[in-house]
């Protein structure tokens, strides 16, 4: 057998994190977060490992734990427990024992669903808690959730960043007319311009309802119908109706099943669909729905919570530059159970053959009844919004003007091995202004050069360096050079003298800190 090498390298779909993607995701989370606590919402994390059994209940559209997920056992072998949460015993009275499956979170949904059933147990198993008055909770998280996927498509990674916002134990559809809002103002803040994305809506009510009056009547005829429809954006219009029919060819040749529906079932399903296309203004698609969904029960009460909702936007201003219905609209089919929403970006971009693509979906959330009654035994409304912060930096990047990259601190220069002790007492007094400052310590033959050092200070993208060389120290003053107005002035200005005489400047060592924070400022 070849001895294999020990080669540095990354595990497919995972990544190193540099300074200025990290400064990315930093805004991002900063400014979103700002929104959520401005609406509310309190910060909840959760453990990136949880018991499976919590995380399998739960993944998307799949039935067991293995698929999708990270898992393993646990090393540390545990009582296996009753639904009371007893310990189960044999007959003997020994306590049965394993090591139980864990798994890394896949999102920071399940994990909000297990933290809040877990709260109110005891209170649920003693009969004080009921569906009637589950208590409200809302709460926002970011960080890093896993995906096991066998086969990774481009832009697709196995570990990502999510930020979520969620409220629980509300049936009221004006916290999802405000999850809308949350989005909209959250992606502004961030830095997208209006006008640059637009939160699209819709209302599983609605088109269950309509499928329902229409004959398709049982959940497996429905669920084969939205997984076509889901596929609208990938496939386009012809394309499904032949799936919603006799079947079709994929370009590979491959032939793919149809549903073999009645050709007028197919028309009526399709017009429904494009019920909003070339109708401008909310209430005009609300009218639109209003002849076509007739008197059945269900989709007349997902009508009711749109209008709810479009109100709400109106009373507060959010027009359809940022709100729109949207009919095709699909997501989390075994998972929503209400209005969901999705937000677009109308950006576009050029792939590496230079052709020019939609930005697409960027986030979305909706209306999720029925994830906390897996775990507690009752059922909890609940709704919510994620945003794929990873995903989100490359849209603000593609959106930027210029590249976003991470500030450094300022540097104090390197010169005399007597003054090193002054370079760190410096550094000390500056760090207890609030100033970010960094000695340089790369020592080795070569690299104490004056060039070397400004060299990492234009990698570390240092906003200015200090220079304190013997003269300087027996003067008590220190050169300071503006390396971000040098930047600057090197784009405008042809003059040596000039360029030194407004970037680099003599400053007392009393006067230091005010005149770097004033400089920074």
């Amino acid at each position: 057998m070849t001895e294999r090498g020990n080669i540095p390298r990354k595990i497919r779909g995972f990544r190193d994190i540099d300074a200025d993607q990290n400064e990315i995701r930093r805004r991002i989370i900063e400014a979103a977060t700002r929104v959520y606590r401005s609406y509310g919402f309190e910060q909840l994390d959760t453990p990136v490992l949880e018991y499976a059994d919590a995380l399998g209940k739960y993944m998307p559209d799949e039935d067991t734990v293995d698929k999708g997920v990270y898992s393993f056992r646990n090393p540390e072998e545990e009582p296996i427990l009753a639904p009371d949460g007893s310990e189960l015993r044999d007959k003997e009275g020994k306590v049965y024992m394993e090591f139980a499956p864990l798994a890394l979170r896949y999102d920071l949904t399940a994990p909000l669903a297990r933290a809040y059933a877990e709260r109110l147990w005891q209170d649920y198993r003693r009969k004080q808690v009921m569906e009637t008055n589950a208590p409200l909770y809302r709460r926002y998280q970011y960080g890093p959730v896993f995906r096991y996927e066998i086969k990774l498509l481009p832009g697709r990674f196995r570990e990502f960043w999510q930020l979520d916002f969620d409220s629980v134990g509300t049936n009221d559809v004006a916290a999802d007319a405000e999850a809308c809002m949350i989005l909209s103002d959250a992606l502004e803040a961030i830095g997208l311009q209006r006008g640059t994305f637009r939160v699209k809506v819709n209302n599983r009510k609605v088109l269950k309802g309509f499928l329902f009056s229409i004959g398709i009547d049982t959940d497996d005829r429905e669920g084969a119908v939205l997984r076509v429809i889901d596929k609208l954006d990938k496939i386009g219009w012809d394309d499904m109706r032949l799936e919603l029919g006799p079947g079709r060819e994929d370009t590979s040749g491959a032939a793919i099943a149809g549903l073999h529906l009645d050709s007028s079932i197919i028309d009526r399903i399709i017009g429904f669909l494009k019920l909003a296309t070339g109708v401008s203004g909310r209430q005009n698609v609300l009218a639109e729905l209003e002849k076509a969904i007739g008197t059945n029960e269900l989709a007349r009460e997902g009508l009711a919570e749109l209008h709810k909702m479009n109100q709400l936007w109106d009373t507060l201003g959010f027009d359809e530059q940022r709100i729109v219905f949207d009919t095709t609209l699909m997501r989390g089919m075994a998972y929503y159970t209400g209005p969901v929403f999705e937000v677009e970006s109308l950006l576009k971009y050029k792939d590496e053959k230079g052709r020019e693509r939609n930005v697409g979906s960027i986030c979305g959330g909706g209306r999720y009844d029925g994830l906390v009654e897996k775990l507690l035994g009752m059922k909890v409304p609940a709704t919510g919004a994620s945003i794929g912060v990873d995903r989100l930096a490359e849209v603000l990047r593609m959106a930027g003007e210029e590249e976003i990259k991470a500030e450094g601190p300022v540097l104090i220069a390197y010169f005399d091995d007597d003054l090193q002790p002054a370079y760190y007492r410096l550094a000390r007094e500056l760090r207890q202004e609030g100033i970010d400052v960094e000695v340089y310590c790369g020592l080795f033959k070569g690299f104490r050069k004056m060039k070397k050092q400004m060299a990492y200070a234009d990698a570390k993208n240092c906003p200015a360096v200090i220079l304190i060389g013997g003269d300087e120290a027996a003067k008590g003053v220190a050169t300071v050079k503006n390396l971000r107005l040098g930047k600057e002035m090197a784009e405008t200005t042809s003059d040596k003298q000039e360029w030194i005489s407004k970037v680099q400047q003599e400053v007392p060592l009393a006067d230091l800190a005010v005149h770097v924070k004033n400089m920074l400022a």
